[in-house]
């Protein structure tokens, strides 16, 4: 089949790196792939590099009667059969320009909008469960986990006595990236030497670094930006965190445990059912720095376990989000669809 991955967001996160992992696993299943995204799309160079076919829409909202107008067109000259929308507004548009093809939607969270769609992928079960809610039949439904490529162990970390803790993604509200900040100050108030790194940039910027000030945490905290080079941030660091209040999957996540990295996460709606905690992982309360402070310094004194939850989490990333792996789910869910 030919399939459109239709995406308009313009930044960086967690359903922006989707659609490249989307285009990818349906390359891998054997579709003819092409990607629609907004002309001022951070991922455009990244799709373009990964050889994935991308066409540009300007448009003005969810509802702009001209740009579904123009994308109808283009899917027609396309000959596209699916399509699979990223996010609220590519799905409003596809809902009023589609004609004649599938139309999938994909809920990276709790705000997608499923009525009137052939099918919806969902990347939880939680997730799953609130398609429904929505009146989706069940066997319209699919579970569709978010998906990473498996890499090889990093053995070696930056070694020393200062050990480095690192977190990443975009710096809103439900991240939770003031109670990483808060837990830091904890470390620190306890004469336990480390660094830290946050990683991303958003609308909180400002006030996450008001308060490593107001924490005193510049001589050990840095802000890099959003990172391009994921291999050195990821093996830079010896231990990752997600300190999340709200987490409908957790992509970064994934990544890190594929770095071979012991993580430590709050028990938000994805990290729950991918961790098994003081399994592959650490799970906190959500809000609670004080349990995230102590689960950061028992994983970083106690080397041993460590080591462990980090293999488990990378044997899970490889038996459950390894991108053939989820490649052969698109293809089987793709399958079930009634012939065009």
């Amino acid at each position: 089949m030919k399939i459109a991955n239709v995406m308009l967001a313009r930044g960086l996160g967690g359903i922006e790196q989707a659609i490249i992992d989307y285009s990818e696993a349906l390359r891998l299943a054997g579709h003819e792939v092409c990607a629609i995204i907004h002309p001022d799309a951070a991922i455009k160079n990244t799709l373009q590099k990964s050889n994935i076919t991308c066409f540009t829409l300007s448009n003005f909202g969810a509802w702009d009667p001209f740009a579904a107008r123009r994308l109808r067109k283009l899917l027609k000259e396309q000959n596209i059969d699916v399509c699979i929308a990223h996010g609220n507004r590519g799905l409003s548009l596809l809902k009023l320009a589609a004609d004649g093809q599938k139309l999938i939607a994909v809920t990276h969270n709790y705000k997608i909008k499923c009525k009137g769609v052939t099918s919806v992928f969902c990347p939880t079960k939680d997730l799953m469960q609130h398609a429904e809610k929505q009146h989706v039949a069940k066997e319209n439904i699919f579970y569709i986990p978010n998906m990473v490529r498996a890499f090889p162990d990093i053995t070696s970390r930056h070694g020393g006595k200062r050990k480095v803790i690192g977190s990443m993604g975009r710096f809103v509200d439900k991240k939770g990236f003031d109670i990483f900040v808060k837990s830091l100050a904890i470390r620190k108030d306890r004469n336990i030497a480390f660094r830290a790194v946050l990683a991303g940039d958003g609308e909180e910027a400002d006030a996450l670094k008001a308060l490593t000030s107001a924490k005193g945490l510049n001589d050990v905290l840095s802000f890099p930006g959003w990172v391009e080079n994921k291999k050195d941030f990821f093996g830079n660091i010896d231990i990752f965190c997600l300190p999340s209040h709200h987490e409908p999957f957790g992509i970064v996540l994934l990544e890190a445990m594929a770095y071979g990295l012991p993580v430590v996460s709050t028990s938000s709606e994805g990290p729950s059912e991918i961790l098994t905690d003081h399994i592959n992982g650490i799970l906190v309360e959500k809000s609670d720095p004080v349990a995230m402070a102590d689960a950061l310094q028992n994983l970083l004194e106690d080397e041993q376990t460590a080591s462990i939850l980090a293999r488990n989490a990378s044997e899970n990333v490889k038996n459950n989000y390894d991108l053939p792996v989820v490649s052969r789910k698109l293809a089987l869910a793709l399958g079930s669809l009634e012939p065009l």
